[in-house]
């Protein structure tokens, strides 16, 4: 249920989500601000969805000044730790001011956000506050943690933005779909961080508007690995079944691209140990799948964790260029502690694929991997689909004797 619910579907008929209640209760970090604040962007903004068209928005500036560019840098966090990264994290303040999500204008406070999302470097920021630091830190299963907030009267930059060369160009041209936008900083070589802070304060496409942060990192993620697939598809498929696993945060993450097989995806997301069910053998692990078709509709029981995935794991292939049937798993145990984001899952899968080693074929590989996880093996086999075809498929192969 946590799998597919994320603290968004309220599947448990409880709201707000017990699990990120917990975590804002037991972070609760106070920050001590007066009438103004000081620091260095990292940069980064926040686009909120509560109230869609009419959100909250706004940069988010720690107390720190200097370099702050870890704070937003999501692939140098796995292996901070816990109590490092959500320190580091809570310390950005959200300085929040309502916008509407239609408004075309780049001045006034909407125009001062998009000039931090535009910049790829620290940028000193002295805000004025329109109210006291208020509420409990934000934590999320989808965006990285945030401290408390603060309604913004004014905001002025002490140091300019950093903006790349790749970033004036296409956030210039108004001509230039989303989508595409979004495939040329990639190409050019923009980090995807700063490809989704970009999409969210609505830089990007012909018809521009803000997009909640939620939704631009999936989108970003999904749009990617789309353009991804379709060149993995005409590649040769890898000769020989891999396996990897990684372990961080409380999150385990085991990646099995199976040898001669054309591209299909799947990925299972197990809670089994955390909800203390991982002998339960009742227990059916979540999961959404695409064939080489890919799919149509949104993974609803996996949400932006799948996407996540897809896109580390598209990237890879593409780097080697080739293709394959690939399975993702993951599992969540009692090591994980709060809720942080998606960019967790990108990272870990990322790490998964640099332990890559062969396998006699995919049976082998998987026994491996599942043997590294503590959710029963019929749970994972209940739950997934291609999964369960594969076995099918290989079980006929051995009778046939073209088993890789």
């Amino acid at each position: 249920m946590c799998a597919s619910c994320k603290g968004v579907k309220h599947l448990c008929g409880v709201s707000p989500c017990p699990l990120i209640a917990e975590a804002a209760s037991l972070y609760n970090v106070r920050i001590q601000a007066g009438e103004s604040i000081y620091g260095s962007s990292p940069p980064s903004a926040f686009m909120g969805e509560a109230g869609y068209p009419k959100i909250m928005g706004g940069p988010l500036v720690p107390l720190d000044s200097g370099d702050t560019g870890i704070y937003e840098d999501s692939s140098r966090w796995i292996d901070l730790g816990f109590p490092r990264l959500i320190e580091m994290r809570l310390s950005l303040v959200r300085l929040m001011t309502k916008l509407d999500v239609h408004t075309q204008t780049n001045t006034g406070l909407l125009g001062r956000v998009q000039e931090v999302a535009l910049g790829c470097r620290p940028v000193d920021v002295e805000a004025r506050l329109g109210s006291p630091l208020s509420g409990r830190p934000s934590f999320s299963f989808y965006t990285p943690p945030m401290g408390s907030s603060a309604r913004l009267e004014s905001i002025v930059y002490v140091s300019n933005p950093s903006v790349p060369k790749a970033v004036e160009r296409v956030v210039g041209d108004r001509d230039l779909p989303a989508g595409e936008g979004v495939v040329e900083l990639w190409r050019s070589g923009v980090k995807v961080d700063h490809a989704q802070r970009l999409l969210s304060a609505g830089l990007l496409g012909r018809r521009r508007r803000l997009v909640p942060t939620r939704w631009s990192i999936t989108a970003v993620d999904d749009i990617l690995s789309k353009r991804l697939i379709e060149k993995i598809r005409s590649m040769p498929t890898i000769d020989v079944t891999m396996a990897g696993f990684h372990r961080a945060l409380g999150n385990s993450f085991g990646v099995i691209l199976v040898g001669g097989r054309g591209w299909w995806y799947e990925m299972l997301e197990s809670w089994a140990p955390y909800l203390g069910a991982a002998s339960d053998e009742s227990y059916v692990v979540p999961s959404d799948w695409e064939d080489h078709l890919g799919r149509s509709t949104y993974a609803s029981n996996l949400g932006g964790a799948y996407y996540a995935a897809r896109l580390a794991v598209a990237n890879h292939l593409y780097s080697v260029n080739r293709q394959a049937g690939v399975f993702v798993f993951m599992e969540v145990d009692r090591g994980w502690l709060a809720p942080l984001g998606v960019w967790r899952v990108m990272e870990g899968v990322k790490l998964a694929l640099t332990k890559l080693r062969g396998f006699e074929n995919a049976g082998t590989a998987l026994e491996h991997i599942l043997g590294l996880m503590k959710t029963s093996r019929l749970s994972w086999l209940r739950g997934g689909t291609l999964l369960r075809q594969l076995l099918v498929t290989r079980t006929l192969d051995e009778f046939m004797g073209k088993d890789r």
